[in-house]
């Protein structure tokens, strides 16, 4: 079992910062800016989608560049997140081809790393 104890501690990681990961794009923003011209006037909205509808906000100028900001720090967290779940999955179907963890120990290793 020693022989695959760092495969085993770096699937708690990857739990661990594919947990994190999915806290930090909680807190940010979705959606992207949209840029209206309205009587001549520039309107900056915030828009995203919940279900079928397409949700917009009024982003008022000063805010603008600090919501953008956002917006792709989450994206890129999002991109980070697909490599993770990819490289999760990966080790977790070689754990459960070896032989070195059961279904219900993984499940177990992510409730702890989860805390």
């Amino acid at each position: 079992m020693k022989k695959y104890e760092r495969e085993i501690e770096s699937l708690v990681e990857l739990f661990k910062e594919e947990k994190e990961i999915e806290r930090i794009i909680e807190e940010l923003p979705r959606g992207y800016i949209s840029v209206k011209v309205i009587s001549g006037h520039t309107y900056n909205y915030r828009q995203w989608r919940e279900g079928d509808k397409i949700i917009s906000e009024y982003v008022p100028e000063a805010f603008v560049n600090s919501i953008k900001r956002k917006i792709a720090i989450r994206k890129e967290n999002e991109s980070a997140l697909k490599e993770v779940k990819k490289e999760l999955q990966a080790k977790i179907k070689f754990a459960l081809k070896k032989n070195i963890l059961s279904e219900a120990e993984i499940e177990e290793l992510k409730v702890k790393a989860f805390q």
